[in-house]
């Protein structure tokens, strides 16, 4: 079941809500309209998407099949593919979604049976441990040219590595906080998880490195990505909340995880460090409930931004789910 490069151009303009072919052909001047029908009737093979009428028939994504389709990199790396728009009509579906019914949906992905269970209660050796590696990895992903020996230091010993940048000691100090503060709030992120509390995760994360707190009223773009995310502070307000009810209303620690995972970098309320906010929301989560947590240390930078890539373009788990369940059989 693969896409070729026309047809997930397609799909992307559906996702932005052009629901006919007319509509799609006016976006794709290139190519006529025949091709465009062709295309259609592909995914509605696929199942991506439902076609309702005959003549002039509208198109609906089919969310339960795409949220666990897994888009190839090929199409990801294309750098001519469309715009892709915040997606309310994902959010809806993910609202609207029985409790616990997307465990059963991203099964293709995602098996519980190949995660290892946690202890009963995590040890101080275990913690120390996962503070290193993931104050490490995380701040790797965003470029900071600590090791993780450099990391090591500095975290038990104090002694910050020769020719780094404060900025990069500061954002390794900033995930020793960010992780003192989930295991000392537990509470705080076993059951309701308040926007409070993600907001102070985020400040935490960007502790002197020069990014603003709290909603963002700045446009954000997200590199190498066609994916423009809302922009209005107040509706970007709503939708946190939005947010936070979808990964509150389902029970299961894992699938809150990957919730958190790739949704607070969706919605991008912050300025800057939303995905290293996701990455602490996913591990406070599981670490407050199955008392383990996940570091991303096997997991490499391009695998996990093309795993990004097919979320916020495609709407699509399959990536990150992967990772998360490779990760925590791993851990």
């Amino acid at each position: 079941m693969i896409l070729n490069k026309n047809t997930s151009y397609i799909l992307i303009h559906l996702l932005n809500g052009n629901n006919t072919a007319k509509k799609i052909s006016e976006l794709m001047q290139g190519i006529d309209i025949r091709s465009i029908q062709r295309a259609l009737q592909r995914l509605t093979e696929l199942d991506l998407i439902k076609r309702i009428g005959n003549n002039n028939p509208t198109y609906i994504v089919n969310y339960e099949k795409i949220i666990d389709f897994n888009i190839i990199d090929k199409l990801l790396e294309d750098e001519n593919r469309p715009v892709s728009m915040f997606n309310r009509g994902l959010i809806d579906w993910l609202l609207k979604l029985p409790e616990d019914k997307l465990k059963s949906l991203v099964r293709n992905s995602f098996d519980e049976n190949n995660i290892s269970i946690g202890s009963d209660l995590m040890s101080a050796k275990e913690l120390e441990h996962l503070t290193i590696e993931l104050s490490w990895k995380s701040s790797a992903l965003e470029g900071n040219t600590y090791t993780l020996l450099d990391t090591q230091l500095l975290l038990l010993e104090g002694i910050k590595a020769k020719n780094k940048t404060e900025f990069e000691t500061q954002m390794i100090l900033n995930h020793k906080d960010a992780i003192r503060f989930i295991i000392e709030n537990k509470e705080l992120f076993s059951s309701d998880i308040k926007f409070r509390t993600v907001e102070e995760l985020h400040k935490l994360i960007g502790n002197n490195l020069g990014i603003a707190t709290g909603v963002r009223k700045r446009i954000v773009k997200i590199s190498a990505s066609n994916y423009e995310p809302l922009s209005n502070p107040h509706i970007l307000r709503e939708n946190a909340d939005n947010i936070l009810q979808i990964i509150n209303k389902n029970n299961d620690p894992y699938i809150k995880a990957l919730l958190a995972l790739s949704l607070i970098p969706y919605l991008q309320t912050f300025e800057d460090g939303n995905k290293r906010t996701g990455r602490m929301l996913a591990n406070a989560i599981l670490m407050s409930t199955v008392n383990k947590g996940f570091s991303l240390r096997k997991t490499d930078a391009r695998s996990l931004a093309i795993a990004y890539l097919a979320f916020y373009e495609f709407n699509s788990l399959f990536g990150l789910s992967k990772i998360l369940q490779t990760e925590l059989k791993t851990t």
